[in-house]
């Protein structure tokens, strides 16, 4: 680990310092996003190692240490930044849905995650907000809020359909009564 924080940070060196003979703007471009590449890189490193420290530490003070750190936003962003957050983005998502049920139950509706892929979200609003009007406004201004603000790798909330369960089709009349002989009818 030594070894790869010595050749980050002399990449770095050797980068800032070749700036001074950059004579074209597509070089000093180049040069730039390679800057902030080895950096990100460097500063990942270093939070990678500092939740490695924390990870050692003992049971309950480490989940404390843990709690703290992702209730801030700014660490939160940092350790989603470098994929480092501790919970997965499914229960993040839930979580953050938790936040919005009640306000969505008091309208006599509910939500469900249908699924998460590659930063979006699919929901499905249920009970009375499933094909409500305004079903689209609650999903824009309280869902959509509560995971964006919660789970910064989510980049798009889309609602779908609610699945409906299937249910078998009831006759409107016995179906054994017609089967049984005349004579059990009478």
């Amino acid at each position: 680990m030594a070894d790869e924080a010595q050749e980050l940070a002399t990449k770095i060196e050797a980068l800032l310092a070749g700036f001074a003979s950059i004579s074209t703007p597509w070089q000093a471009r180049e040069r730039g996003e390679e800057l902030a590449r080895t950096m990100v890189t460097f500063y990942g490193s270093g939070l990678e190692r500092i939740l490695d420290i924390v990870y050692d530490g003992t049971g309950d003070q480490a989940d404390a240490l843990f709690a703290k750190l992702t209730a801030d936003p700014l660490v939160e962003g940092l350790l989603c930044l470098h994929g480092l957050h501790p919970i997965p983005v499914d229960e993040r998502v839930q979580h953050a849905l938790d936040a919005v049920r009640p306000y969505l139950k008091s309208h006599e509706g509910g939500i469900e995650i249908a699924g998460i892929d590659d930063g979006v979200v699919l929901i499905e609003l249920q009970g009375s907000c499933d094909g409500c009007p305004s079903s689209t406004l609650t999903v824009k201004q309280a869902v959509e809020r509560a995971i964006l603000e919660r789970v910064p790798e989510i980049r798009e909330v889309r609602a779908v359909p609610a699945r409906r369960e299937q249910q078998p089709e009831r006759a409107c009349f016995d179906i054994d009564l017609i089967a049984a002989p005349a004579a059990a009818l009478r």
